[in-house]
């Protein structure tokens, strides 16, 4: 006989409800501290990401610098003073001279950057020295191959595991074969599409952020789809012996 969710005791129920709740907050929470730090990218902190801000994000803004845009994005919050944020972007339209750099803007990276941004531990950007600083202030062309990796390797095996949980638990569910096989496969489908379009809005076109957009649509989905119906099926499906 196949073992569904809701033949289990009350005891097993409330355990596989209670990690099922929280996979559902750890979800809720990854996506608060995805919009908190993604919709400031294309200067706009106000309201919910937007494709654009997943454009600037995995692709980067090329009619700007990289330290340009972090400083009137995500970095804003850093800089306490607005004459701090205009004499870099000064600095950057100078033309980025090593004596305006030594007298103006490195006491504003000591005081603001470096503690975060030391060579040893942000090898992709680090600003202590004026060369370092010189590079940020390139054209703007997104995440470095080597921090989009190491960030594809996290979430991969991150949302794997997380998918695969869920899905196994959906698995015992009494809903008919062909929905529970779409609920099992739809997560996995989306974590793909999603890593997958994330290389190809860096590498190729940012027109591939509408579909890193739709993926993550498609995994929210597909989470609801699971957890929701596992807690349904938990409580208010009954089976025949």
């Amino acid at each position: 006989m196949q073992i569904r969710l809701s033949q289990l005791s009350i005891q097993l129920k409330i355990a596989i409800s209670s990690f099922l709740l929280s996979m559902g907050y750890a979800y809720l929470f990854a996506q608060i501290n995805l919009q908190l730090n993604t919709r400031p990218a294309d200067g706009d902190a106000s309201g919910l990401a937007t494709v654009q801000d997943i454009v600037v994000t995995y692709h980067g803004d090329r009619s700007q610098t990289l330290l340009g845009q972090k400083i009137n994005g995500s970095m804003r919050q850093y800089l306490p003073d607005e004459e701090d944020k205009i004499a870099i972007e000064q600095w950057i339209t100078n033309g980025r001279t090593e004596e305006e750099y030594t007298e103006v803007v490195q006491p504003l990276m000591d005081a603001y950057c470096v503690s975060c941004h030391p060579y040893g531990d942000q090898p992709d950007y680090p600003l202590e020295t004026y060369e370092q600083v010189f590079a940020s202030a390139e054209s703007d062309s997104g995440p470095s191959i080597g921090k989009l990796a190491r960030f594809t390797h996290y979430h991969a095996f991150g949302m794997g595991i997380f998918a695969f949980l869920l899905s196994f638990t959906f698995a015992f569910t009494t809903f008919s074969s062909p929905f529970r096989t779409f609920g099992v496969t739809l997560p996995f489908l989306s974590i793909f599409l999603d890593i997958t379009c994330w290389w190809l809005t860096r590498l190729i076109s940012p027109a591939f952020a509408y579909l890193v957009y739709f993926a993550g649509l498609m995994t929210a989905v597909s989470f609801a789809i699971t957890i929701f119906g596992s807690l349904y099926d938990i409580w208010f499906r009954t089976v025949e012996e």
